[in-house]
């Protein structure tokens, strides 16, 4: 870990939220959960990250951008994609990465170019990821609309 990435991280804004948040997930699946196969905010199987957001349309388009986009040009469009699900929870979480305005981006070496880059170039956002989790940060709160809850247990 960068040390000066873990001061700069360690000196940024930490903001908490409370309410109500969404996911889209596989028709098959009923609960919600973290997932350590690898995201914007972490890396392929170093911890899990739970991705939510609100409100409903911004769960939609970030469904759309990951499983229509890639491969738009091969003839995807939205109606050959499965059927989904989308799964509510109520959020509560203190100690959130509070990423939302250019400045905090700035003071952790991100661009607003790291956070709508293309689907899987998320190294800049992967390291302030990993060093926010091995601070115990809870989450990365990167717009009023989407968080990344890191290292997640789910409770019932």
């Amino acid at each position: 870990m960068s040390s000066s990435l873990a001061q700069l991280i360690a000196a940024a804004p930490r903001t908490s939220l409370d309410g109500q948040f969404e996911r889209h997930a596989s028709a098959n699946i009923r609960q919600l959960a973290g997932s350590d196969s690898g995201g914007r905010w972490g890396p392929a199987r170093k911890f899990s990250v739970l991705y939510l957001g609100r409100p409903r349309n911004s769960v939609v388009v970030e469904a759309y951008r990951h499983l229509v986009d890639p491969f738009a040009e091969n003839g995807m469009t939205g109606d050959l994609v499965a059927p989904r699900r989308i799964l509510a929870c109520r959020v509560n979480v203190t100690e959130i990465l509070d990423l939302r305005s250019e400045t905090a981006q700035r003071q952790v070496g991100l661009t607003p170019a790291h956070l709508l880059s293309p689907v899987g170039e998320y190294a800049a956002c992967q390291r302030v990821g990993q060093v926010a989790h091995r601070r115990d940060d809870r989450a990365v709160g990167v717009a009023e609309r989407t968080l990344a809850l890191l290292a997640v247990e789910v409770g019932p």
